[in-house]
Order: C-alpha cells, then sequence, then structure tokens
C-alpha cells in the first residue's frame, strides 16, 4: 500500500477520509484529563484512603484500558505489587487487603462487570471508570465510579481513562499525584493538539513529519528509560493497531542489543557497491528515540536511589547515543520526539500524543479504516 503524501497537506481531504473525527477526538485528550479533575469530588475516590496502602492492586478492563494500565503499573509498582488481571475468578489470595481498579470504554462484558461485583463481596477496595448506562456500573455498587462522556471513542480514550483511576490509585496511597500536575498534563496535551492540528504544514507538524519518514518503514521505537519505554511501546501500538505498520518498540538500556539487531538488518551486505541505499532507508528500519529527560526526584514515583538513578539517567542516555550511533551507520538518519523537560508524567502525555497524532497521519495516508467498529475489543 502506498503512502499518499500529499493528503497531509490537503485540510479538506484529510477531514473528509478521517469520517470518525479521530484527530479531533485526540486533540480533546487534555479537556479529558481536565473534566475528570472537575468531576472527582463526584467521582469520590476518597473513601479509598486508608492508613495502609494496598498489598496488591489488580487491574481489569478492555483493550482500550491498555495503555492507562502501563502507566498505572509503573506508577504503583515501588509501593504494591500490581497485576493486570484477565481471568473470569479474582485470583484467591485476593481480599481486603488489596484493590482492584476498573477500567473499559465498552462496558458490556460481563467477566468485567462480574469481576467487579465478586471483588465487593471479598471486601477489595474498588474503583471504576465505564460508561455510565453499562453493566460495569452497577456492578461498581457504592464504590468510586467515573461515567465516562458517551462520545469517548476507544482510540483517543486513553486519558480519560487514565486521570480516574490515578486519582484512585493516589487516595491508595500507592502514588503521589498532585493536582497542579494534572493542569500540566492536559497543557501538554493541547500543545501537542496544536503542534499537529490538521491545518498545519507538513514541514512544521512533527507528527506530519514522523508519519512521512515512517509509513513505509519498518518503525523501531526507543524509550530512554523505564517511564520513556511505555511511551514507546505505546507509539509502536497505535502504529501497528492504526496503520499497519511493523513498528517494535524497546527500551533503554536493557534492549539494546535487540534495537541494534533490528536496524542492521536495514544495513544489507556492506559490499554490495549497487544497492540503493536511500530506497533501501526507506523501506528499512528508521529509528524513533524518546528520552526520559525528567526531573528524577519527581514525586510521582516517591524516594529514588542513588542506584535507580544512575540505571535511568545515564545508563539509558549512554545506549541511546549508541543506538544513534548505529542507526546512522545502517544508513535511516535517526528520528527524535521532541519533548520538553519536567516531570515523567508530562513528557509521557507529549509524546504519547505525538505518537497518536502521528499513527493517525499514517493511517489516513495509507487508505487504513480508523472507524470505531474496528477499535473495540469487549472482553
Amino acid at each position: 500500500m502506498t503512502f499518499d503524501e500529499g493528503l497531509l497537506a490537503d485540510e479538506a481531504e484529510l477531514s473528509r477520509r478521517d469520517a470518525d473525527r479521530l484527530l479531533w477526538s485526540l486533540a480533546g485528550s487534555g479537556a479529558q484529563v481536565r473534566n475528570a479533575v472537575q468531576l472527582a469530588d463526584e467521582f469520590g475516590a476518597g473513601v479509598l484512603a486508608t492508613s495502609t496502602p494496598p498489598r496488591a492492586v489488580l487491574l481489569s478492563g478492555d483493550d482500550a484500558a491498555r495503555d492507562a494500565f502501563r502507566v498505572l503499573a509503573r506508577v504503583i509498582a515501588p509501593s504494591a505489587a500490581v497485576v493486570e488481571w484477565t481471568s473470569a475468578d479474582l485470583p484467591r489470595w485476593a481480599g481486603p487487603s488489596d484493590a482492584l481498579l476498573v477500567a473499559a470504554v465498552d462496558g458490556a462484558h460481563p467477566r468485567t462487570a462480574a469481576l467487579l461485583a465478586q471483588a465487593g463481596r471479598r471486601g477489595l477496595l474498588c474503583a471504576a471508570v465505564a460508561p455510565g448506562s453499562s453493566p460495569i456500573a452497577a456492578a461498581a455498587g457504592r464504590s468510586p465510579f467515573a461515567a465516562l462522556a458517551p462520545d469517548v471513542r476507544p482510540r483517543a480514550a486513553r486519558w480519560a481513562l487514565l486521570t480516574p483511576l490515578l486519582l484512585a490509585a493516589h487516595e491508595l496511597g500507592v502514588c503521589a499525584v498532585a493536582l497542579g500536575l494534572f493542569a500540566e498534563v492536559a497543557d501538554a496535551l493541547d500543545a501537542a493538539a496544536e503542534a499537529c492540528r490538521p491545518s498545519a504544514e507538513v514541514f512544521t507538524n512533527p507528527a506530519k513529519m514522523l508519519a512521512t519518514d515512517l509509513a513505509e518503514s519498518r518503525p523501531v521505537v526507543a524509550g530512554a528509560g523505564s517511564f520513556a519505554t511505555i511511551a514507546a511501546r505505546i507509539f509502536a501500538d497505535d502504529l501497528r493497531r492504526w496503520a499497519g505498520l511493523p513498528a517494535i518498540a524497546v527500551g533503554l538500556p536493557d534492549e539494546l542489543a535487540l534495537a541494534s539487531a533490528l536496524l542492521a538488518r536495514s544495513a544489507g551486505p556492506a559490499d554490495d557497491f549497487f544497492r540503493d541505499r536511500i530506497d533501501e532507508a526507506d523501506r528499512g528500519a528508521r529509528l524513533v528515540t524518546i528520552g526520559d529527560d525528567g526531573d528524577p526526584r519527581d514525586p510521582v514515583f516517591g524516594e529514588r536511589s542513588a542506584g535507580e538513578i544512575e540505571l535511568e539517567e545515564i545508563a539509558a542516555r549512554r545506549a541511546l547515543d549508541r543506538l544513534v550511533d548505529s542507526a546512522r551507520i545502517s544508513g535511516g538518519p535517526p528520528l527524535r520526539v521532541d519533548v520538553p523537560s519536567g516531570s515523567r508524567l508530562v513528557r509521557l502525555a507529549r509524546a504519547t500524543a505525538i505518537g497518536a497524532f502521528t499513527a493517525a497521519y499514517a493511517a489516513l495516508g495509507l487508505g487504513r479504516d480508523l472507524s470505531d467498529s474496528l477499535a473495540r475489543d469487549v472482553r
């Protein structure tokens, strides 16, 4: 399938092809965060506050909640065990010392609702995010419940799901997310939407430029540090699920060897003088990097040891430098998702927003169907 690069410069045609208005929905992510914070009292997560944080936090929901769960798992892990649970029954050990967080754009499947009801009977602390008239809403009972807006689309629901869950995790005592940080996240999402808007010229729009560079390649998205790796995996998933690109995400420093091997595949025989290097760079692997240049004292993660800081701040950056050198040798100039310094949650918001717009533009340019019917995954 050939990528229609000219489409990205034609706002009217972009709008016509984006019949379900995905680009418009993605631009509303900042509003999702602000709306969830404004409704925090109605959500009622304050009832989850206890003197002792839960021993374990179980996460359950549909495919649209996958990215939210990735972020939650990273944020909660230093304080409690985190288990993404997909069985129809709770684990035998789960009880009043544990918590269950549920999120779903489609709240109709009986498994998730039954799991929530079972957790209530066993005395787990529970909170849920789902459509207000869904079986999950009924199963939540008196537990904190955030009703999704009726027009939330599965592909653009990331922050509508994640924000209430972070509020719940904060009240559970397993992470520290100040309300002011949500305002910064919303501002970062708004800034990304402005930069990536359909009316922006291709050469000034970071998502359109990335889509043009990646649409006929094998993207290798590398995150330098644990939180940037989450952003990389979300970005790669969007490229695969929306645009059908064979994207692979790697985390640095641990997966440096894998990333180098993926890039080396594009180089071809070193002694083949007649190979078309420019054409190969387009068809082969392209490196996209996401840095982790946040504050090492980020309160979201609590206290971190000097060893943790060294791993995330020094080893990851060294690995990133080596990987960039490998990409230049292989013939494909490395690309970068530029995000401002600050809290890792804010940086992740910006990086994943640019990634989502990139995947949407790539999908539209490749003629892919972005309708909601192909985005829903009911469990």
